[in-house]
């Protein structure tokens, strides 16, 4: 399963049909209920796509919620307001999977979330 965070809610609608052609999606306008959602839902989600900018809750904080509640989930980061500076240390640290900016990559964002749910799959098997 794909959790989508943004507080765009036409790029979430946009996001959500997209894959929801290939894989069972939710989506959240908000990092608090989509925190929410994983916790209630631990080992059926897979790969979160959250965006960096959004009120009460960034993408990075977000992202380390979501690796507190499952240390396998991969997080995928999309924004179209930071630079890549800012992001490279949660790279390198694991906590971000992948980053992509905003107009999106959508075949590079699509193949890197495919890429992420298999992964996640074999490392439950594991």
């Amino acid at each position: 399963m794909i959790v989508i965070v943004d507080d765009n809610t036409d790029l979430l609608e946009a996001l959500k049909q997209l894959f929801s052609m290939t894989s069972e999606v939710a989506v959240f306008p908000a990092g608090k209920p989509a925190l929410n959602f994983v916790k209630e839902n631990k080992g059926k989600v897979s790969v979160c796509i959250v965006d960096y900018a959004m009120p009460e809750m960034n993408g990075v904080e977000l992202a380390r919620k979501l690796k507190e509640v499952d240390k396998d989930i991969f997080v995928i980061m999309m924004s179209g307001f930071v630079d890549f500076e800012k992001v490279e240390p949660f790279l390198k640290e694991r906590i971000v999977y992948q980053f992509f900016t905003k107009p999106l990559n959508i075949p590079g964002l699509v193949k890197a979330a495919d890429e992420a749910a298999r992964l996640y799959q074999k490392r439950r098997v594991i």
